[in-house]
């Protein structure tokens, strides 16, 4: 498996924190810290870059997207960023949101680079100094995966096939929901429309007088 014989390609495909921990008995100390930074860097630089050239559209197809209703996390994100935005990068640069974010209110791309850089070495020194003294259960951790490795593939493939049934089905029920909600509102703005031409007439007025000429 890639987490025994090739940790270094596994962290270049993804750095996430359990791929991090889990190569610790496999890989070398230079690899695990040049090999996470170059990932990770390159995808905080990527979503700040992002941030930075398309934040109002993005914030704007969020909105759409959420319907006015923000996550809590993301509300903290964002209130976190106005008021400590170099604490929240220090403290979370592998985070795409917090680096659109940072794009997006325009951090000084230096001072960012920076910041998400001394974050992303603190990151990954923690977990190589915290996973040493679990070296040989790791190690275990490992030969399991590496017996069970097709039984654990086709388990997370059904998985992702089920979540994306669920949310292709709630969505489905969301858009009917929207669609209802939009025809009651037509039907309401037509019985108002002609309960007012009633009235109108009721009280001897054309309700639609001719333009003045």
């Amino acid at each position: 498996t890639l987490v025994e014989d090739q940790p270094a390609l596994l962290l270049a495909l993804s750095s996430r924190t359990r791929h991090l921990i889990l190569t610790v008995p496999s890989i070398n100390p230079i690899a695990f810290a040049i090999v996470p930074m170059l990932r990770l860097g390159a995808a905080a630089a990527l979503t700040f870059a992002f941030g930075w050239y398309y934040g109002d559209r993005g914030s704007d197809w969020v909105e759409r997207t959420l319907e006015g209703q923000r996550p809590a996390t993301l509300r903290w994100i964002e209130t976190g960023m106005d008021k400590a935005g170099s604490v929240v990068v220090l403290l979370m640069p592998g985070s795409n949101i917090v680096c659109a974010l940072a794009g997006y209110r325009r951090m000084n791309p230096i001072r960012f680079a920076v910041l998400a850089a001394i974050g992303l070495g603190g990151r990954l020194a923690i977990i190589w100094f915290a996973a040493q003294p679990f070296e040989s259960e790791l190690e275990s951790v490992q030969s399991w995966i590496s017996k069970y490795q097709w039984r654990l593939t086709i388990a997370l493939l059904v998985l992702v096939v089920a979540q994306s049934f669920l949310q292709a089905s709630r969505q489905a029920k969301a858009d009917e929901r929207a669609a209802a909600e939009a025809e009651a509102a037509e039907r309401q703005a037509a019985i108002d429309d002609a309960a007012e031409e009633r009235a109108a007439l009721d009280a001897g007025h054309d309700p639609w007088p001719p333009p003045e000429r």
